[in-house]
């Protein structure tokens, strides 16, 4: 079993370095249909003179000299840019192509806002996971409250409210609970009781796995581990105490260490663990690997780069490939 654990954790470490395990888009760039806000951008070959920026207004029109307004929304590009070929031929009296590309996916934009990196408004070619929404704002920030995320959603005249518990995913590493986002969607992630006591305290230690609240905590110069665990809620019944690393920025790199916090317990320490700013805490489960189901875009909700993940999921293989027998 821990043999086929290891492959598994291979394969997972080599798709994410190089790539090669991307989730396909549900649409390629030539067939998006072009909607209201999106921008876009307009060149006409052999006539940089005409070449121009413009963004679907309300109306799903664009307006393109010499042609005038011309209807863009429910076109994809390619579509839209032939449309301009033919009227342009009347001007320029000669055929021309004209090639569309759509710059700011603004039609199928979500909200991020609250307790992340960069609030705003984020325009997606698909409409990306819970996870990858709050990671493109930057991730989330120290004090934020991942058990409390809200997706606000437009329900006719009417608004609704979905409820997504984003720490108990970093814990167990399962997706399915999280809602699918909709274009419109406002994704508010909210502070956590006292997070104003935070502010300008650095960009804080994340701790994932077996803890009763994953997340990002202030470390300041430097915080003792236990008191870092102990803030986290603690480790659950699962935690696997000989099974514990982190993850620090060592130049334009990271490095890995591996604790047995067990024999810590048991035996003491000569001197304090501490975990900086930036560090990554990754508590192991006695159950199965969290790492095996955890997914980058769940990792960087925390703002942990892909860099990162790599090194936690090579770590681990190296780990199970010295238990195998």
């Amino acid at each position: 079993m821990k043999r086929w654990w290891a492959r598994v954790l291979l394969m997972l470490a080599s798709c994410s370095v190089l790539g090669l395990c991307a989730v396909p888009h549900a649409a390629r760039a030539d067939d998006y249909v072009i909607g209201a806000e999106d921008v876009l951008q307009v060149v006409v070959y052999l006539h940089p003179e005409l070449d121009r920026g413009a963004t679907v207004d309300a109306n799903g029109t664009i307006t393109f000299p010499p042609v005038g307004a011309v209807k863009a929304a429910g076109l994809t590009p390619k579509q839209l840019g032939d449309q301009l070929g033919d009227k342009l031929s009347t001007y320029l009296r000669q055929t021309t192509a004209v090639t569309v590309t759509v710059t700011q996916y603004m039609s199928r934009s979500v909200y991020v806002t609250g307790a992340v990196a960069k609030p705003g408004r984020y325009g997606f070619e698909v409409i990306p996971s819970l996870a990858d929404a709050i990671a493109q704002a930057g991730g989330a920030v120290v004090g934020s409250d991942l058990a409390r995320v809200q997706v606000v959603r437009a329900d006719g005249a009417q608004r609704k409210t979905l409820y997504a518990d984003v720490a108990r995913v970093l814990r167990d590493g399962d997706t399915s609970s999280l809602p699918a986002l909709r274009a419109g969607d406002t994704v508010v992630v909210p502070q956590g009781m006292g997070a104003a006591a935070y502010a300008g305290q650095g960009v804080g230690g994340s701790i994932i796995g077996e803890v009763a609240h994953p997340g990002i905590y202030p470390v300041g110069q430097g915080q003792d581990l236990w008191t870092l665990l102990a803030g986290a809620g603690g480790t659950t019944a699962n935690a696997d105490l000989r099974n514990v690393r982190i993850l620090s920025r060592q130049g334009d790199g990271y490095s890995a260490v591996r604790l047995n916090l067990k024999n810590v317990l048991d035996y003491g320490a000569p001197t304090s663990i501490t975990v900086k700013d930036g560090d990554v805490v990754f508590v192991g489960s006695l159950a199965t690997t969290n790492l095996t189901r955890a997914t980058i875009a769940v990792v960087t909700v925390l703002g942990i780069t892909r860099d990162a993940f790599n090194i936690l999921v090579l770590n681990q293989i190296y780990q199970n490939g010295k238990a195998v027998k």
